[in-house]
């Protein structure tokens, strides 16, 4: 891999002018401090790390939106200004934006911040700011280990000049981009130095020509920015390398270089409008906190519009993103369905192991025009049961693990299929062509449903496996999964003090946090719950209680030194439920969770 190195001035001549950012890029995020941690460096002469660039032919450029850098940073507006090529070369910088986005603030720009208590839509309130050194600054007083040593320069932004005298001689330093050539830098020296007082010390104004010769050399001189410049037009290589090098920084995905053809194609508005806007409303207005991402959102654009499955940044040509857009409202209505119904089932976040499960739902309401099955209509209802029955039976069994490309596509294809014939979720269908296509179990017989009542406290599927018992009626406040009978009352003391016998005990010690002694209760009433016995806080409990968490009606099993009755009884209501609510067809796979 080859770098070159090239002047701060040098550098900044072409940003703007062949250098530009790729929608890619997150906004700029730099606080003033770290804009003068970042000079003071290079006032010490450190290095600021390498850059990486991407060189675009001129037959590319226009398949990517391209942004200027912004040099008049503004609090709160962290968007950069879309560019067009027109004839201009153009070279995407990948990794350096922060660092380059700052020299240019602190050279060519300012950074506008609010004043305290300002209102944000006067525009009063935001004032510019400059960076400024000090010349008197003298870095030698410092000692190695002193905490001020981050900017020995004296280096600060400042809405307006700071007012010298004779302890500083304070400049702009961007004033040092009229200062290449010897004659000019010696002509500003005299200048300055000529207006500083007769109070100044020879020793301060030798201190102040060290310091402005220091800069002038570090932006004109020396050569800070070293950079690679990749010049492969293979998109997939790009990302790749991409994502590589922001490793440390904010997480990327392949839909953040997407965004680049999206805008491109479709405008801004639907980068941070639409697709941005429902990303946020997926996740927290549809009834649930879940966290969907703008890959689930890219991927279902493919699906959803009968394009190829296969989530690579090939399949986002032209022609392609111009069906997707013609489908937009489409599949954002049935993107939304989708998300509503799996709130309505009780899922959320912590729940929903598999975002990729919600695409052939969305699917199978597009092809409905959008419905969202939200009615009292025996085809409504029907078809949300069939729904949430599939979703909790793929969720259980990790069906969409691994390639989900493949397992997507054959879920679209038997929905697209069963089109022929009817508008019903072809759940039988789907659990026979997943397992014959696949080899994915999605259905329960009865060694799958007591696989499952093994689940024991604390494993990822049991808040799954307890929360399809509910039907959704217990997950819209905070929850726990809390133990029937305390786990304080099947101590082994507890449990011999109460005469139980030894092996007894170990039975009963050996059982305690499977699923049949696990519920769902909301956080106060699993803390009012507690330890303490559980008759006296079960006769405390509403009409259906009992019905609605699946505990045996006989008292006599809540007792601890019944808790083996206890666990069979209650064990034997779940396995009813579940095999009702997970029966895909009369006879179903194995399953293999």
């Amino acid at each position: 891999m080859s770098y070159q190195s090239i002047t701060i001035a040098d550098a900044l001549k072409r940003v703007n002018q062949s250098l530009f950012l790729p929608a890619i890029q997150r906004p700029y995020v730099w606080k003033q401090e770290a804009i003068v941690s970042l000079f003071d460096s290079l006032m010490h002469g450190y290095p600021i790390s390498s850059f990486l660039f991407w060189a675009v032919e001129r037959e590319n450029r226009r398949n990517w939106s391209i942004y200027k850098f912004n040099e008049q940073h503004r609090q709160g507006e962290p968007w950069n200004d879309k560019v067009e090529p027109d004839g201009r070369d153009v070279v995407f910088v990948l990794d350096g934006q922060q660092r380059l986005t700052s020299l240019l603030i602190g050279l060519n720009g300012s950074f506008t911040l609010r004043a305290r208590y300002g209102r944000r839509e006067k525009v009063a309130s935001y004032r510019a700011h400059h960076l400024y050194l000090d010349l008197f600054q003298d870095p030698d007083i410092f000692d190695d280990e002193d905490e001020v040593t981050a900017n020995r320069y004296g280096l600060k932004f400042s809405d307006v000049a700071p007012r010298n005298d004779h302890r500083h001689l304070w400049i702009k330093v961007g004033d040092i981009l009229d200062l290449e050539h010897e004659d000019r830098l010696v002509a500003y020296m005299d200048e300055r130095f000529r207006a500083v007082g007769d109070r100044v010390t020879r020793p301060q104004l030798d201190t102040a020509e060290l310091n402005l010769r220091r800069l002038h050399e570090r932006i004109w001189l020396d050569r800070p920015i070293s950079f690679y410049t990749e010049r492969s037009q293979d998109i997939e290589r790009v990302l790749a390398i991409f994502i590589r090098a922001n490793d440390g920084g904010t997480k990327l995905s392949k839909a953040d270089l997407l965004m680049s053809v999206v805008t491109t194609t479709w405008g801004d508005a639907y980068v941070r409008d639409e697709i941005l806007g429902l990303v946020n409303r997926l996740n927290k207005g549809l009834g649930s906190q879940f966290s969907f991402d703008k890959d689930l959102v890219m991927r279902a654009c493919l699906v959803l519009s009968e394009l190829p499955t296969v989530y690579s940044i090939a399949n986002f040509n032209e022609h392609n993103m111009a069906v997707m857009r013609e489908n937009w409202q489409m599949i954002r209505s049935s993107l939304e369905g989708a998300v509503s119904l799996a709130a309505r089932f009780g899922l959320d976040d912590g729940l929903l192991s598999s975002m990729n499960a919600i695409i052939p739902i969305a699917y199978y309401l597009f092809r409905l025009g959008g419905h969202p099955l939200d009615g009292t209509s025996t085809f409504d209802v029907n078809n949300r049961e069939r729904i949430r029955r599939w979703l909790f039976s793929c969720l259980l069994n990790g069906v969409f693990g691994g390639n989900s490309d493949q397992t997507i596509a054959t879920c679209r294809d038997t929905i697209r299929e069963s089109f022929r014939h009817d508008r019903d979720f072809p759940l039988e269908q789907l659990a026979r062509d997943l397992l014959s296509r696949r080899n994915r179990y999605i259905a329960f017989d009865d060694e799958g449903v007591k696989k499952l009542l093994a689940t024991q406290y604390g494993h990822r599927h049991a808040s799954l496996a307890l929360s399809l018992l509910y039907d959704g009626r217990q997950l819209r406040a905070r929850y726990h999964v809390d133990h029937i009978v305390p786990t304080a009352l099947l101590s082994e003391r507890s449990l011999r003090d109460r005469g139980v016998p030894g092996p007894l005990i170990e039975r009963i010690r050996a059982s305690v946090n499977r699923l049949g002694n696990l519920q769902l209760l909301i956080d106060r009433e699993n803390l009012n719950k507690s330890d303490g016995e559980l008759a006296p806080w079960l006769a405390t409990r509403g009409a259906g209680y009992l019905e609605q968490h699946l505990i045996p009606e006989n008292t006599a099993l809540w007792q601890p030194e019944a808790f083996l009755e206890f666990l069979d009884a209650r064990e034997d209501l779940m396995r009813k439920t579940i095999k009702r609510i997970l029966l895909i067809e009369d006879k179903p796979v194995s399953f293999a969770g």
